[in-house]
């Protein structure tokens, strides 16, 4: 297939390399400052902590445009930020041979592509593997490769077949409601320069994120959004294992269950250099939904307001996790 990845960061190098890998025709789209780190370069490469070799492929052809008119299927993988500008750059329309695949976290990518472009449905993709960059086209994943694809189209399906990375077809929005519940421990290890594993093992965060979780399935329930938990567990049982097991929790995660324990979400990097975060899609996805079918959200409302008034701040400013839970507990 004719494929186009969209972003060269972690996510867009591991699935580039992955494509390139199963034969498809790959080019990657990149941004026109990003072209004297990446012309020289010949090879991609993804380093997987979770045993084997390193993946390495030929680099694919860059371009700092957008046509989709060749295109058969493009992965959008850039940051929440920077969505509309690649919106803009689709023009007018979306051919129609063109599937989309969206692989922002949380809902918003998806319903912003409907909203612009009321003919296409796009196809949410979910990926369940967490990457970090550590040189141009040069990657780490720490979790199993894996993504969902909400589709029946079987060459979608079929993409990655051969390379190490799975594909699981999902119905409805539950995995990716289920992905953003997890996700929501990513602001507390932004705000205190912490692990996920940290997130679920000391005492302090693990207290702020079951606090985030009981509010946001709170919030979910009252508005009757769809979402399946790892293991499809009912969440009493999950925060039951959160709380008491989290070593299980860990291992029932298909997102985290091959986490390398010194595996930071990309969120923390993002405040590392000063970037815009995806909170405002994750945390404050609850916090708008919440407002809507009149849920109180007190926790999530502080911390998007904690980790957007860092952003953009170098050094960064961390908490302790005493501070942060001490923080939440005086408006939850």
């Amino acid at each position: 297939m004719r494929v186009l990845v969209i972003g060269a960061g972690a996510v867009g190098t591991v699935l580039a390399t992955h494509l390139v890998r199963a034969g498809h025709g790959v080019k990657l789209a990149i941004r026109e400052n990003e072209v004297p780190s990446l012309q020289s370069l010949r090879h991609l490469r993804v380093d997987r902590v979770t045993g084997g070799p390193p993946l390495i492929a030929d680099k694919p052809h860059l371009t700092t445009g957008i046509d989709l008119q060749a295109v058969d299927a493009a992965f959008i993988c850039v940051k929440h930020p920077d969505l509309r500008s690649v919106l803009d750059a689709f023009g007018e329309r979306i051919p129609a041979h063109c599937a989309v695949l969206p692989c922002q976290n949380g809902m918003g990518a998806t319903q912003r592509i409907r909203q612009r472009f009321p003919a296409v449905e796009p196809v949410s993709t979910t990926v369940m593997f967490n990457a970090q960059t550590l040189q141009p086209l040069h990657a780490r994943v720490t979790t199993e490769p894996t993504v969902l694809m909400r589709t029946a189209n079987a060459a979608l399906l079929e993409l990655f077949d051969g390379t190490g990375l799975r594909v699981r077809r999902v119905r409805g929005e539950g995995a990716a409601w289920g992905k953003l519940l997890i996700n929501l421990a990513n602001a507390l290890c932004a705000l205190t320069h912490s692990t996920f594993h940290d997130a679920v093992n000391n005492t302090d965060l693990k207290t702020c994120f079951l606090a985030t979780l009981d509010e946001a399935v709170a919030v979910l329930d009252a508005s009757k959004a769809p979402y399946r938990l790892p293991g499809s567990m009912p969440y009493p049982v999950y925060r039951r294992l959160l709380r008491h097991t989290p070593s299980v929790a860990l291992r029932a995660s298909a997102f985290h269950r091959t986490a390398s324990p010194h595996a930071y979400p990309s969120m923390v990097a993002d405040m590392l250099a000063g970037r815009i975060t995806e909170v405002d899609q994750l945390n404050g996805e609850i916090s708008r939904l919440g407002e809507l079918c009149h849920v109180a959200t007190p926790v999530n409302d502080q911390i998007t307001r904690m980790v957007q008034a860092r952003e953009g701040r170098t050094p960064a400013a961390f908490l302790s996790p005493a501070e942060l839970r001490q923080s939440l507990t005086a408006v939850g």
